[in-house]
């Protein structure tokens, strides 16, 4: 509970180093964490009662779509465009966890939980296609390639956990991975990207070749 805030700490603190948009998004993105972070945690005390978690689980969702708007504004702003294998691999990933999910509640999609997926979605893959481009941020790659990876043992925890040990298991691996995914993004993008030059040549020394 304490992860986002105090990143959106850093990021106020921090403020004058970056224009106020970026700042404004961030805190928005890093908000949208702080309430999703409450939901998913009520939810994993409603444990015991199906519907009241999956109502709880349904509003972090909300709450954390707000997190990946802001995320995926910034990408844009910077420049980040859908490749071609980061695409394949998170859409892939992203149709089995939608079976997976809508086989187990009787077979109808959430619509909720469907949005959410979809702007994961974009996140991770704007966020792993910049890791490949020129000015490869690899802090911003790995933490959308965590960030799908968090959310999909939540999924599969659900309908593989069975005894008390497994769900510890599986806590631990959401809560590292999702730790490591928020920060390494709020510090990859909490400044803009530095641009690829080479496509405005300099002048070249006498005697050298344009």
């Amino acid at each position: 509970m304490l992860l986002a805030p105090s990143l959106a700490a850093g990021v106020v603190a921090t403020r004058g180093q970056r224009p106020s948009g970026r700042n404004a998004t961030l805190v928005a993105a890093l908000a949208g964490s702080t309430v999703g972070d409450w939901y998913m945690n009520a939810s994993g005390r409603a444990a015991s009662d199906e519907a009241r978690r999956r109502a709880l689980t349904r509003r972090g969702a909300g709450a954390f779509a707000v997190q990946q708007a802001g995320l995926v504004r910034l990408l844009l702003a910077d420049g980040a465009r859908p490749r071609g294998v980061p695409s394949a691999v998170v859409g892939g990933t992203l149709v089995g966890l939608a079976v997976v999910d809508t086989l187990a509640h009787g077979g109808e999609a959430d619509p909720v939980l469907s949005g959410y997926g979809v702007l994961l979605g974009s996140m991770t893959t704007l966020a792993t296609s910049d890791g490949m481009s020129p000015r490869g941020r690899r802090a911003v790659a790995l933490g959308g390639g965590l960030f799908l990876l968090s959310d999909a043992t939540i999924v599969l925890g659900e309908h593989l956990a069975k005894s008390s040990r497994h769900e510890v298991v599986v806590s631990g691996i959401v809560m590292a991975t999702y730790a490591a995914a928020l920060a390494l993004l709020v510090h990859g993008l909490r400044d803009e990207p530095v641009r690829d030059d080479t496509s405005h040549p300099t002048n070249s020394p006498k005697g050298s070749p344009a």
